[in-house]
């Protein structure tokens, strides 16, 4: 089952386009991905020309050796219902919307919106009244530090019960050693 999507970005105040995204659309995936790798108003628009995914990924295009199609996607990069399933442009591009609207559709459970001061900003959908536009980046980063670690750069995904304990572990073990090194490192500059 998909977890949707949509991706907006503030045109005036108080009006949007937004993009549908079909796949992985929880702050640990699309969330992280938005704000690693669509932070620049440019990237933002240049993925609002392509219109509507099926999965969004850090890379837009395909290098141009490669064959990338929604059954053979390559790897980290987007997948279009336009270029790569054959959507007619119509059917793909970004369309007008309000904050109250998609609060209200059923069928999307996250929305990113990317607002004039290209910040990264989300909600829950059914829950924009009660707690309005939360910023993602605090969001994602309090996440991961009650899992016990800083958000990991470039790993994207849902995590399991099992992975968030073995990233921590992991991370508890990294900051263990170095402590051990800076340890070795005082005592021998002592003397």
């Amino acid at each position: 089952m998909a977890t949707r999507s949509l991706i907006l970005r503030e045109k005036e105040e108080g009006e949007y386009e937004a993009l549908y995204c079909h796949s992985d659309g929880y702050l640990t995936h699309n969330g992280a991905i938005l704000l690693d790798h669509y932070s620049e108003r440019e990237r933002v628009d240049e993925l609002f020309k392509r219109g509507d995914l099926s999965y969004l990924a850090p890379i837009m295009d395909p290098e141009k050796t490669k064959y990338h199609s929604y059954e053979n996607p390559c790897s980290n990069v987007c997948v279009f219902y336009g270029r790569d399933r054959g959507y007619s442009a119509e059917d793909t591009a970004p369309f007008k919307c309000t904050l109250e609207e998609i609060d209200r559709d059923p069928l999307i459970e996250y929305a990113y919106i990317f607002d004039k001061n290209n910040t990264w900003k989300y909600f829950e959908v059914g829950d924009l009244k009660k707690d309005g536009l939360k910023s993602l980046e605090t969001s994602l980063d309090n996440l991961f530090k009650g899992w016990g670690f800083p958000r990991p750069i470039g790993m994207y995904g849902w995590y399991s019960n099992k992975e968030i304990e073995l990233f921590k572990t992991r991370y508890d073990n990294f900051n263990k050693d170095q402590t051990q090194d800076q340890e070795q490192i005082a005592e021998i500059t002592k003397t």
